[in-house]
C-alpha cells in the first residue's frame, strides 16, 4: 500500500522509507540484566509475545542462574488476562531452550537446499559475509542485495530498526513487505482514511457481531471472551467464511460464499439497504460523500446477481441485509483474512462502508473493528525508529515480496539479486509460488544470509546462519496492530550460546565494512527508551521506567472511544468516501479473474489455503515434535460431490496439483467446503512432509487490486488419489 501520505500512521511504513529524520544518536552500552544472571536470586522481568497477532500478549518470567523457573501471561493486563495461547504457553523450552536450536555461526558445508553446515566464528563469519557484500557493492551497486524480512519479530528494535538503516546505507533494494495487511489497510483507508475504529474491548456492548473473513477461536483468541460476553448479553454472533471454521460452528449464523466473493456480497447487502430504506439517510447526509453514485453502482448487485456470483440463497443475502441494518449497535470486526485475493482490498472498501450507511458509527460498541496500530502511530516518537534524514527516500528499486521467486529468477533485471539477507521470515515457507522460490534459493551466484534459531526450510539453502537470540534474550518495545497495549520487552537470561539479536548482527558487520555512521550503532536500549520519549496524551505517565515495573500498559484513550460519531473520518473531505474519483476505481466492484475453458476444465476445484493449525504461528513452532504431535497431520478438506467425482474416501492419499507444484496429503471428507472448494493447512514446513511440499507449492504469486498484497487464495488446482 501507499501509505506515504499517512506518516505517523502505518509502523511498517515508518520503518521502511520515513519522511521524518531521526534525533541525534545517544550511543550508551547495553546495560546488565536486572541482576546478575548468576545470582541463586529469583529474577523477574517483564516482555510480552513478538510473533504477528492481533493479540500482543504481556508475560511475566521468572529467572534463577540464568534458567527460566516460571514464565506466564500477565494476570493484571485486561486483555491478556492470564492466559497465552497453545502456541506459547510453553515458549521457553520450545524456543530458547530447544535442544535442537541454533547457538553459534554456521556455513554451508554441502549443497544448497541439504542442510550441510560447520561451525564458524562469529569473527570468521562477519569477515566472510563483509568481504563478499563489499565486493557485491563494488561490482553491481547496493541494489544487487535483497533484504528480506517480515513478521516474524514485531518488536520495534529487532524487527528493523538497524537493519533498515544498515541496507539503507549500502543502496540495497527496497523490499515491498505487502503480502499480508496492506490489501486491507487499503481498502479501509479509501473509505475511512483510518483503520482504527472500535476497540477490541468495547465489543461487549455490541448486539450484532458480524465476524467477516476472521476466527477468532483460533488467530485472535483473547478478543473471544469479549465476544462471548456481547452473546450472553444478547448479542448475535454471524460469521461470513468460505470455510466452516471454529468460529462458524459457535456462531448463530454462518454465511458461507464463495472464495474471493466478498466484495459482490458488501455490494449486495447494500443494495437490499438502499433499495428497502434501511439507510441512515441523516449520517449520510451529514458525514458521507457519494451516496448517489453508490445507488446507482448497486443497482447490479441485486440480490439475484449476488446469489450467483457468491453461491448464497438469494433469500439469505436479503434476510442478512435486514437484520444487520435493523439491528443496534452492529459491529463487522475484520483482520486481514478477505484481502489474499485479487479483489482483495475492494473487499475492504465495500465492507467499511457499511457502517456509514447504516448510522451504526452513532452508537457505542456500533461501526467497524479492525487495526489499532495508528494509536501508537500517534502516541510513540517515531525518530528513534525511521531512518535518519540523510537516508529518507532512497532512490534504489522496489521488490514485491510475494514476488520472490520470480526476482530470484529473473536474470533480465538489472543488477540482478546476488545477495539475499533473510531475517524474521522463512520464505520457502510462506512465500507465494514456493517451488520458484526455492529455484531461485539454489542458485550457486546467490549468496543466502540467514538470521534465525533453527534450520528452517530457508535456512538450509543459506551460505551462512547467524545464530539470533530469542525475545528472552533481547531488549525490544511492542506495539501492537489488534490492541491498544504497549509492551516493553526486558531480556530474562543472557543471550545462550553465541546468540545475538538482529540488531547487533548489523552493527558488527557495519563495523567490519568500515561505516563511520553513528545511526548504525545506536544501542536496543537507547532505541527503546528514545521510543518512549514522546508528550502525546497517548503516552501521558507512560515511561520506560513505569513499564519496566508493569510489563505492559494502555494507551490513555477517551473512556469512550467513537471515532465516527461525528464524521471525522482521515480522508481529505473529513467524511466517509463511498465514491473517490481521484482513485482507479471510483468506487469498489466484483472483478473477478477470467480462465480460460481449458484452465477450468484443468484444474476446476477452488483452493483455499488458510491458518487452520492451532500450534502453528505461519511457519513458527512447526518443527516442535510436541506441537507437531498434537496437531496432527495435515488434510485437505474435500466436500463429499467432489469426492464422489474422483471416487475419493475419507483417509485416502491424495495428490493436489496444478502448474506450479503438487502437495502430498490426506483426504478429510466433509462439509466444511462447498462444492468446487478445497482446503489445505498452511504452516506446515515443506521438509517435514511426504513429497517435500506444501501448500505454497499451489499458491499464485499474483497481486491484489490496491495495496500489492498477495492475492494467494486465488489457486486452482485438480485432486486425484494416489
Amino acid at each position: 500500500m501507499d501509505s506515504r501520505k499517512n506518516k505517523g500512521i502505518d509502523r511498517r511504513e515508518f520503518i521502511e522509507i520515513s519522511a521524518k529524520g531521526a534525533a541525534a544518536i545517544s550511543l550508551s552500552p547495553l546495560p546488565a540484566l536486572s541482576s546478575c544472571a548468576n545470582s541463586k536470586t529469583a529474577i523477574i522481568v517483564f516482555g510480552a509475545c513478538y510473533h504477528d497477532c492481533p493479540d500482543r500478549c504481556s508475560w511475566k518470567v521468572t529467572t534463577v542462574e540464568n534458567k527460566v523457573t516460571d514464565f506466564q501471561a500477565s494476570k493484571n493486563n485486561p486483555y491478556t488476562a492470564g492466559n497465552l495461547c497453545d502456541k506459547m504457553v510453553s515458549f521457553p523450552t520450545d524456543v530458547t531452550f530447544h535442544p535442537d536450536r541454533i547457538l553459534s555461526p554456521l556455513k554451508r558445508s554441502g549443497p544448497k537446499g541439504s542442510g550441510s553446515f560447520f561451525k564458524i566464528s562469529w569473527e570468521q563469519a562477519i569477515s566472510e559475509v563483509a568481504t563478499t557484500l563489499k565486493d557485491i557493492i563494488d561490482k553491481k551497486g547496493g541494489e544487487a542485495i535483497l533484504p528480506y524480512s517480515f513478521g516474524g519479530n514485531q518488536g520495534l528494535v529487532q524487527g528493523d530498526a538497524i537493519s533498515s538503516r544498515f541496507f539503507a546505507h549500502i543502496g540495497a533494494s527496497q523490499l515491498e513487505r505487502t503480502i499480508c495487511g496492506n490489501a486491507a489497510v487499503e481498502g479501509v483507508l479509501a473509505t475511512n482514511g483510518q483503520t482504527t475504529g472500535v476497540l477490541p474491548e468495547d465489543i461487549i456492548h455490541s448486539r450484532y457481531i458480524i465476524l467477516w473473513g476472521t476466527n477468532p477461536i483460533l488467530s485472535n483468541q483473547h478478543l473471544w471472551p469479549f465476544i462471548q460476553k456481547a452473546k450472553s448479553n444478547g448479542a448475535k454472533i454471524v460469521t461470513v467464511d468460505p470455510f466452516q471454521s471454529k468460529t462458524s460452528e459457535e456462531s448463530d449464523w454462518h454465511i458461507q460464499p464463495r472464495p474471493g466473493t466478498d466484495t459482490a456480497l458488501a455490494l449486495g447487502l447494500m443494495h437490499v439497504i438502499l433499495t428497502e430504506n434501511l439507510q441512515d439517510q441523516e449520517y449520510i447526509d451529514r458525514y458521507t460523500l457519494g451516496i448517489e453514485q453508490l445507488k446507482e453502482h448497486v443497482q447490479k448487485y441485486d440480490p439475484e446477481t449476488v446469489a450467483h456470483i457468491t453461491n448464497l440463497e438469494k433469500e439469505t443475502i436479503i434476510a442478512f441485509a435486514r437484520a444487520y441494518a435493523e439491528s443496534t449497535p452492529s459491529l463487522i470486526r475484520v483482520l486481514i483474512g478477505m484481502e489474499h485475493q485479487v479483489n482483495g482490498a475492494s473487499a475492504f472498501r465495500a465492507v467499511a462502508m457499511l457502517p456509514a450507511l447504516t448510522g451504526a458509527w452513532r452508537h457505542f460498541g456500533g461501526g467497524l473493528m479492525h487495526m489499532t496500530y495508528e494509536l501508537f502511530g500517534e502516541a510513540l516518537n517515531w525518530e528513534s525508529i525511521n531512518l535518519p534524514t540523510e537516508l529518507v527516500n532512497p532512490k534504489t528499486r522496489s521488490i514485491n515480496m510475494v514476488e520472490l521467486g520470480k526476482a530470484l529468477n529473473n536474470s533480465a533485471i538489472n543488477p540482478s539479486i546476488n545477495a539475499l539477507f533473510v531475517y524474521n521470515s522463512n520464505p520457502a515457507v510462506t512465500t507465494p509460488n514456493q517451488n520458484l522460490v526455492r529455484k531461485g534459493l539454489e542458485r550457486d551466484d546467490l549468496l543466502t544470509i540467514v538470521s534465525e534459531h533453527f534450520l528452517t526450510d530457508t535456512a538450509r539453502y543459506a551460505d551462512y546462519i547467524f545464530p539470533a537470540t530469542s525475545v528472552l534474550e533481547n531488549w525490544d518495545i511492542l506495539d501492537s496492530w489488534g490492541t491498544p497495549y504497549i509492551n516493553i520487552n526486558e531480556p530474562s537470561i543472557e543471550p545462550l550460546g553465541e546468540s545475538k539479536p538482529n540488531s547487533e548482527l548489523f552493527r558488527l558487520l557495519a563495523q567490519e565494512m568500515g561505516f563511520k555512521e553513528a545511526y548504525l550503532y545506536e544501542s536496543d536500549i537507547n532505541i527503546v527508551k528514545r521510543t518512549l520519549e514522546s508528550n502525546h496524551d497517548y503516552l501521558k505517565g507512560i515511561t520506560f521506567e513505569s513499564l519496566r515495573k508493569t510489563g505492559w500498559a494502555k494507551l490513555n484513550l477517551p473512556e469512550k472511544w467513537m471515532p465516527h460519531v461525528e464524521g471525522n473520518f482521515k480522508t481529505s473531505s473529513g467524511k466517509c468516501h463511498f465514491y473517490d474519483p481521484n482513485l482507479e476505481q471510483a468506487l469498489p466492484d466484483f472483478i473477478p479473474i477470467s480462465y480460460s475453458d481449458q484452465e477450468k476444465k484443468q484444474y476446476p476445484l477452488h483452493l483455499l489455503t488458510i491458518k487452520t493449525p492451532k500450534y502453528f504461528l505461519n511457519s513458527s513452532h512447526a518443527n516442535v515434535d510436541h506441537n507437531l504431535e498434537k496437531e496432527g497431520k495435515p488434510y485437505l478438506e474435500v466436500n463429499p460431490s467432489d469426492a464422489a467425482l474422483r471416487n475419493i474416501t475419507d483417509g485416502d492419499e491424495l495428490k493436489v496439483f496444478n502448474g506450479r507444484g503438487r502437495v502430498l496429503i490426506t483426504a478429510r471428507i466433509s462439509n466444511k467446503v462447498k462444492q468446487g472448494v478445497v482446503c489445505m493447512p498452511q504452516g506446515f514446513w515443506p521438509s517435514l512432509l511426504k513429497g517435500g511440499s506444501s501448500a505454497n507449492a499451489l499458491t499464485n504469486d499474483l497481486l491484489t487490486d490496491m495495496g500489492r498484497g498477495g492475492a494467494i487464495q486465488e489457486a486452482k488446482v485438480e485432486v486425484v488419489k494416489v
